[in-house]
């Protein structure tokens, strides 16, 4: 593990954590828009949006909880699970003031359950990397 040297300052994870989410939505809004372009271009079928849905919000979840404990020494998985949470709160809120609906469902606790277990999993998975040095 990587521990504080003298004169380093040690990151406020809450920030970190933000930080993590909102660009984790920008990497999704992304991912949309190229998904939509596929789509337009009559690259994939219109059958795989739901799988392509899956597989975006866990990308962003996983980039959120990288991106957010990207400068943390200690508890990683925990961090990058509540990044992917927040993730996860951020982009139901976002489309749901966009789509004019606020609906919650067991598809929602779902997708929670997604992103913590995508961002924990991928913070655990910069962890071991981090300890290799790949």
């Amino acid at each position: 593990m990587r521990s504080v040297k003298a004169g380093e300052r040690v990151p406020n994870m809450f920030i970190e954590t933000l930080k993590g989410g909102l660009l984790a939505s920008v990497i999704s809004i992304a991912l949309i828009v190229l998904y939509a372009l596929a789509l337009w271009k009559e690259v994939l079928p219109a059958s795989s949006m739901p799988i392509a849905n899956a597989v975006i919000k866990v990308i962003s979840a996983a980039a959120a909880a990288l991106l957010a404990v990207r400068r943390c020494a200690k508890r990683r998985w925990l961090y990058g699970g509540i990044a992917g949470l927040f993730y996860t709160a951020l982009a139901f809120m976002v489309f749901s003031i966009l789509s004019d609906t606020f609906i919650v469902s067991a598809a929602l606790l779902s997708d929670f359950g997604v992103g913590l277990l995508a961002g924990m999993l991928a913070a655990m998975a910069a962890q071991v990397l981090s300890l290799i040095h790949i």
